[in-house]
């Protein structure tokens, strides 16, 4: 088999659940023998799958997984007059397998640097940071999310509400039905815009995902801004360049 047909074989054998995320590869030798081929082929095949965050090679160990099945990141559902919001969270657990769980989201208050300019929210600012990893049914980590709220927005509370600030503590929020966490909290929030790019992970994110650093991943940042273009809060997604990004829109027949 040539490089190009053992990177695919082995990355099927990972999409379909043969090798697992934390599992170990049979060594060069023994792929060399499945596969009919050389182990410098079978090495170079590892070296590219290292670079596609597939693997994790280390000289005189052998290849590691670190990757799950492809995951899916759902970045909502939407429908008309605003009728009714689909948790991206259940979304993301009905595609991603049984078994698929949030860890448990970390706030601190904190302030923007440059690498967070393209939030739109500019460096110097003071916002509270959400952060939290999600993993896969087979308990693959699979996203990154750190959501940076400016601190007008994030001191925002219901009316009525007592205690700390929904978007403060560290509990999931859940608004009424049929409301956004931005309308709920009357952050002015009008317009929601997504960006998606392929980047190298780095830091906490690279930490989370158990990635190397710099290993190549998509980077979806969602924007939350105010009628004058200021942004209220802001979602920076990490994921495995392979993760397949999808939203949808509904027309409910309302006009």
């Amino acid at each position: 088999m040539t490089q190009t047909e053992i990177v695919k074989a082995l990355t099927n054998a990972i999409d379909q659940g043969a090798y697992k995320y934390g599992d170990r590869l049979p060594t060069t030798r023994e792929l060399a023998d499945k596969y009919g081929t050389s182990q410098q082929t079978v090495a170079s095949a590892l070296a590219r799958m290292a670079n596609m965050g597939l693997v994790q090679v280390q000289r005189g160990w052998g290849a590691r997984v670190i990757a799950g099945k492809p995951p899916k990141i759902k970045l909502g559902t939407y429908r008309s007059a605003n009728r009714e919001i689909a948790t991206s969270t259940t979304a993301w657990k009905r595609d991603n397998g049984n078994g698929s769980k949030e860890g448990p989201t970390q706030v601190s208050q904190t302030v923007t640097i440059e690498d967070d300019t393209d939030t739109g929210i500019p460096a110097g600012i003071e916002v509270v940071e959400r952060s939290r990893t999600r993993f896969d049914a087979d308990g693959a980590p699979c996203q990154h999310k750190r959501t940076l709220v400016t601190v007008a927005a994030a001191t925002l509370t219901p009316e009525g509400w007592t205690g700390l600030p929904p978007m403060m503590s560290p509990a999931d929020i859940t608004p009424p039905g049929g409301q956004s966490i931005a309308r709920w909290l009357g952050m002015g929030v009008e317009q929601i815009t997504y960006e998606v790019t392929v980047t190298a992970a780095t830091g906490s994110a690279a930490a989370a995902l158990g990635l190397p650093e710099d290993t190549p991943c998509l980077r979806i940042v969602s924007r939350g801004a105010k009628a004058d273009g200021e942004v209220a809060y802001a979602t920076v997604t990490t994921a495995p360049l392979r993760s397949s990004v999808s939203w949808e829109i509904r027309d409910d027949g309302v006009g």
